[in-house]
């Protein structure tokens, strides 16, 4: 089990897990606005709000544990987070945070479900993981292809997105 987290009750987990997509989604939102590109934007903005669904899941798997709809917060070393300035950020570093809390999701998502005992919040946890894997994919051939192209997350045409 993670070092952070030790000493949780999948409770608790499932509690810093809602605060961080929180966050996550509101990371996404304000990168996005930085983004001319409206390609690229709408890919930000997805992914926002596919961190808004995984704190609903969380929520509602919580609600499910507790007949409760509003976790309390564990200790407040245990959801301290690195302090990252978006707004000062490049769009490179901001990638490569990103990516870190990508990776950090996953490890979180992998403690619960080492924790979990209900069968049902152990397989939503393992989704969970797969579901962080994917968005840290996504955001390494994001910053793969800023690397290559950075003038392409400034343009500002009308643009017709054809791909997938």
């Amino acid at each position: 089990m993670s070092k952070l987290y030790a000493g949780l009750t999948i409770l608790e987990i499932i509690a810093v897990a809602i605060k961080k997509e929180v966050e996550a989604a509101a990371f996404y939102q304000n990168l996005a606005a930085r983004i001319p590109n409206p390609i690229i934007k709408e890919r930000f903005l997805n992914l926002s709000k596919e961190e808004r669904k995984h704190r609903a899941l969380l929520q509602h798997e919580y609600q499910r544990l507790t007949g409760e709809t509003k976790p309390p917060l564990p200790k407040a070393d245990q959801t301290a987070r690195d302090e990252f300035d978006i707004g000062a950020a490049t769009i490179e570093e901001a990638l490569l945070y990103a990516i870190q809390a990508e990776r950090a999701a996953q490890k979180l998502y992998l403690t619960a479900a080492k924790t979990s005992t209900d069968t049902r919040g152990h397989q939503m946890l393992e989704y969970l993981v797969e579901f962080e894997k994917g968005h840290e994919r996504q955001l390494k051939a994001e910053l793969e292809f800023y690397r290559k192209s950075p003038l392409w997350f400034e343009d500002t045409e009308d643009l017709i997105h054809v791909g997938p």
